[in-house]
């Protein structure tokens, strides 16, 4: 018996650099069936589309004439492993179909718009998932995918056809004649952007907060808790090895002394989709010093010398998909003494 034919579209995708944004280096970018923003093969282009190398659904993925990529999920395009589309009323999940690259000068946040129909179920018949993992999913901008330069994901997608008509289009446009779209931004999930290398949570770097000071202790004028942690000229006691920069409260670092009592400083970042390894590489405190991550602790130093040498014995940490926040409190023990932090700390 010849399988039904379920439609999802043709010349769906196009992506890459046109117009303001030839240099390779972003913001946002749009990719869609109407708009020529590059073709998949244009090895210049900011976002590749190609199918999944080594896939063997790859066969699902077929070019049109201009370069761009389209799908053909039906026995119009039996993929090399003899597949003819697929079934009518069934799910059927194929991994691994086809891939986004990044091919900019910068880390960048992925993902797709789709509006599926939805099948005699009530449920969406089309979904797509990343590198495989049905618990990834990647449609939405909440569910974007960091890509770093050179990086690349898979698309897996499952259709669910129950109770849906043959030759019925399992996708609505969502942009213009478009039933798919592929975003990327550089100001999602990426930032700060930093040539390709994972992402960089040191102090000095990202947005370190002063949340908490002594009692008998005001914020610099003109500021109020939680205010930007202070980039420090650090006195020569303070390890330097690492390129973290250190901060303190009020600009001074070891120039002068800090008022004895409790510091807290804050860090709030966000993991987009999935899971991240939070690796906390290096940190220096004046005094003891004790990281929380969102409310928990995580290690630290008690002693009075933390700033010399650095030290490395925090265990790495699994950050699923959310908003969070690193801590650190330290402690100033003697009065006419500086008070400082270093933390270099980077996503895998």
């Amino acid at each position: 018996m010849k399988r039904r034919k379920f439609i999802l579209g043709t010349g769906v995708f196009a992506a890459g650099s046109a117009g303001a944004i030839q240099t390779g280096a972003f913001t946002s970018v749009s990719a869609q069936r109407d708009v020529e923003v590059a073709v998949a093969s244009d090895e210049s282009a900011l976002l590749r589309l190609a199918p999944c190398s080594g896939s063997p659904n790859r066969g699902y993925v077929t070019g049109t004439d201009d370069g761009q990529l389209s799908l053909a999920l039906s026995s119009d395009n039996p993929t090399d492993e003899g597949g003819e589309g697929v079934n009518p009323d069934a799910t059927t999940v194929i991994n691994d179909v086809f891939e986004i690259c990044n091919q900019g000068t910068q880390p960048v946040g992925v993902w797709l718009n789709i509006d599926p129909v939805q099948n005699g179920n009530g449920d969406d018949a089309i979904s797509l998932y990343q590198d495989g993992d049905q618990s990834l999913p990647i449609v939405g901008q909440d569910n974007a995918v960091c890509l770093g330069v050179g990086d690349c994901v898979c698309i897996g997608i499952v259709t669910r056809t129950q109770g849906i008509d043959a030759d019925t289009n399992l996708l609505n446009k969502v942009a213009g004649d478009s039933e798919m779209v592929v975003n990327a931004d550089a100001d999602v999930s990426c930032s700060p952007p930093l040539s390709g290398e994972p992402r960089r949570l040191d102090t000095g770097t990202a947005d370190w907060k002063v949340t908490e000071l002594p009692s008998e202790v005001s914020p610099p004028s003109g500021e109020s808790l939680s205010y930007d942690a202070r980039v420090v000229n650090p006195p020569s006691a303070w390890d330097t090895s690492n390129t973290a920069e250190w901060v303190d409260p009020f600009g001074d670092g070891g120039l002068q002394g800090d008022p004895v009592g409790d510091y807290a400083y804050e860090l709030d970042f966000e993991v987009v989709a999935g899971s991240r390894e939070l690796v906390i590489e290096a940190y220096g405190a004046d005094n003891p010093v004790e990281f929380f991550l969102d409310g928990t602790s995580i290690g630290g130093f008690p002693g009075e010398e933390a700033y010399d040498p650095l030290r490395s014995d925090i265990p790495n940490q699994t950050v699923l998909g959310g908003n969070h926040t690193l801590r650190a409190e330290v402690e100033n023990q003697d009065q006419g003494s500086p008070t400082g932090l270093l933390v270099a700390a980077k996503f895998e």
